[in-house]
């Protein structure tokens, strides 16, 4: 039985009828008993520890009433996947992939990229082809599936704009999954509000102005980027997701990663930008199988986390190319051990070598919901983005509920936990609005009244006449924009503001002390930059940042940022003054 969440099939019996025609086979995957992400009951994967009951995605029996993506097209933006990998290659579009290296449309990785097996693992994890008789299955196995190889190619923002609207490939894409970002995503935004209209509007106008639903991973920034953070950062967090320009446009799906115990995964980067989680889970290694390998010393190096389930997904195939290799010798790295009982052509599980279990971080995650997403749009094409956006986050589970906030010494808050917002809508800046839920995701997807118009207030902006002192948390600066009628409730917020407070961009890099909290005209305060993280920047000055907490809360009203500075004492001058506050409200 499981003993975390309750099975979740709640769909009509009409419903069920009409989907589970002909769907009824027999579970032919041979290692879906490991992706414990699609079902979970604490049983035995790979990983020196069980799955904790209940930590799954909720898929339930979607699956076998039918509802595996089918007629959906995902765009996966990323490393080349191999098309014709044995478990993908019946749902990829023919011809509908791009190779922006030779413009051909096969964007496998060549030999010459032989480690480059990202692209092949995130599809694999949404759309891997299910009850063929081998291998895994992807949480929408029916998906239609297209690669974009851009991360092999330069990674230019023209190529992101060629797969996202532009290109010919992308014009029938409905869920566009972005397993991707910068590897040490500290720096603070700047972009003008055209270059921000200049993403939306376009994003906004495909799939016949319905928009693709963008799925963005949030970053592996927490404790990764270790070295250029200080310890003040272990409790919040290195970096924010607000620091990643992407994730904080309206069209994108933020997403966090959780680890099979039901938590943050170690890596997973917090932040305001956040809308839901997936599962990530952690590394996926195994003592007894590196025990043979490597020495006691160097296996006391490793975090235990290394030993938790990972996500088993498709790799290149074969035993020379990608994650899952025969043993190299000698030994650089780790990753030229065999990691866990899956590895190598000596594998009892499968020698194949065409799978890996230990593909982690939020570019697993972001997947895992691109999937979910898939299996939205099957049940009911016509939800727009702004829809699922919506259903992604009313049906998710709070995780983790324990969740504290952060503080220091005298109590001032450095970092929230779990906050309610006065609509009721529990947001954490570490899993957004909660782990999505398939089940509860698909059922509210079928007949959904769609929100409706959108309403933007457009950017409303104070430039303070005399700028305001940054204080501490007793005296910090604030200023206020009243955002007039128009939207009743809120969808979305975005603000950005300026100072002259010294953030510093030396190495090493140093922990800003200051906290910029957003309150909105219900009271609700969300922290949109934590004390303790580490932006980098000549000062606390930025042009975008998403604060997700206030959905469903009244728009219209006073919204006020306060700075403080949580490193001044009482009656110490303050180092920075705060002179501009800007924000967006959009709603409907």
């Amino acid at each position: 039985m499981r003993q975390l969440f309750a099975k979740r099939t709640i769909l009509s019996i009409a419903t069920l009828a009409a989907l589970s025609a002909g769907a009824a086979q027999a579970q032919t995957d041979p290692l879906y008993r490991y992706q414990w992400h699609l079902m979970n009951y604490g049983q035995a994967v790979i990983g020196d520890t069980r799955p904790t009951s209940g930590v799954d995605l909720g898929i339930d029996d979607l699956h076998d009433y039918n509802i595996r993506g089918t007629g959906v097209v995902v765009g996966v933006l990323d490393q080349g996947a191999e098309i014709a990998h044995p478990d993908l290659a019946a749902n990829v579009v023919p011809n509908g992939s791009w190779n922006f290296n030779n413009n051909s449309h096969d964007p496998t990785p060549s030999a010459a990229q032989g480690g480059n097996a990202h692209g092949t693992a995130v599809t694999g994890i949404i759309g891997a082809v299910g009850w063929n008789g081998i291998g895994v299955r992807g949480v929408a196995p029916s998906a239609r599936l297209k690669s974009f190889n851009f991360l092999d190619a330069g990674g230019s923002f023209a190529q992101v704009q060629y797969a996202w609207w532009n290109g010919p490939e992308s014009k029938d894409v409905a869920v566009s999954n972005n397993s991707w970002g910068d590897t040490t995503p500290l720096f603070l935004t700047t972009v003008s509000e055209n270059e921000v209209a200049a993403w939306e509007n376009p994003m906004s106008a495909t799939r016949g102005g319905l928009g693709t639903v963008y799925v963005k991973a949030a970053g592996n920034g927490f404790n990764s980027v270790a070295s250029y953070c200080p310890a003040s950062s272990a409790q919040v967090g290195c970096s924010q997701s607000v620091f990643v320009r992407e994730s904080n446009f309206f069209n994108i799906v933020t997403v966090a990663a959780v680890n099979a115990a039901g938590k943050r995964s170690s890596y997973s980067t917090p932040g305001a930008s956040l809308w839901v989680s997936g599962l990530g889970g952690e590394y996926g290694w195994e003592r007894a199988i590196l025990s043979t390998q490597a020495t006691p010393a160097q296996l006391a190096t490793q975090p235990a986390v290394r030993f938790d389930p990972a996500i088993m997904t498709t790799d290149l195939s074969g035993c020379v190319r990608g994650y899952n290799t025969n043993r190299v010798q000698p030994v650089q790295f780790w990753s030229d051990f065999d990691l866990n009982r899956l590895e190598s052509n000596q594998s009892t599980i499968d020698s194949t070598c065409n799978y890996a279990a230990t593909m982690n971080g939020t570019s697993a995650a972001s997947p895992t919901v691109s999937g979910v997403v898939a299996l939205m749009l099957q049940v009911n094409p016509k939800l727009s983005f702004r829809d699922v956006k919506y259903i992604l986050a009313t049906t998710a589970r709070q995780v983790d509920p324990t969740q504290a906030a952060v503080t220091n010494a005298d109590g001032t808050v450095l970092a929230a936990g779990w906050t309610t917002n006065a609509a009721g809508r529990a947001f954490s800046n570490w899993y957004g609005y909660g782990l999505v839920d398939a089940t509860l995701a698909v059922n509210r997807a079928i007949g959904f009244k769609s929100l409706g118009a959108l309403v933007d207030s457009g950017w409303q902006r104070v430039q303070l006449e005399t700028p305001q002192a940054i204080g501490n948390a007793a005296a910090p600066a604030r200023a206020t924009v009243r955002i007039g009628n128009g939207a009743r409730r809120v969808e979305a917020v975005q603000i950005g503001l300026a100072s002259n407070y010294p953030v510093g961009n030396t190495t090493p890099l140093k922990s800003t002390p200051l906290v910029v909290t957003l309150v909105s005209p219900s009271g609700t305060r969300a922290i949109v930059v934590p004390a303790g993280s580490v932006p980098v920047g000549a000062t606390m000055t930025f042009d975008l940042a998403a604060v997700n907490a206030y959905l469903d809360e009244a728009a219209s009203g006073d919204w006020t940022v306060e700075v403080a500075d949580t490193s001044l004492a009482a009656g110490t001058a303050a180092k920075g003054n705060l002179s501009s506050f800007k924000i967006r409200v959009l709603g409907h």
